[in-house]
């Protein structure tokens, strides 16, 4: 089992990118501070495993809970260090 959180990202595809340019920089605010320990990744929002965690647009989910479609930076973070505490993984 790998000591990362998993940090899962689903995007909406076939939009413009400065629609989502707020959301995503929400996101990457609050992974640079932990992408030592945060295992990064995005999908599209219309993916099977978008469906598996109920996103329909875009969203968030860290380990296996979603964070929801809009949240923001701080929220995310809580999500990741409670994680992190959950795991008993350090924070680098």
């Amino acid at each position: 089992m790998s000591d990362k959180v998993l940090v899962m990202v689903f995007v909406a595809m076939g939009v413009c990118g400065c629609s989502q340019s707020g959301f995503l920089g929400r996101i990457y605010e609050a992974i640079r501070k932990y992408r030592n320990i945060a295992d990064y990744r995005e999908y599209q929002a219309d993916s099977d495993i978008a469906k598996k965690y109920g996103i329909g647009y875009c969203g968030v989910v860290v380990s296996s809970k979603s964070v929801g479609s809009n949240p923001t930076t701080a929220k995310i973070e809580e999500a990741i260090l409670k994680e992190i505490n959950q795991q008993g993984t350090e924070a680098i």
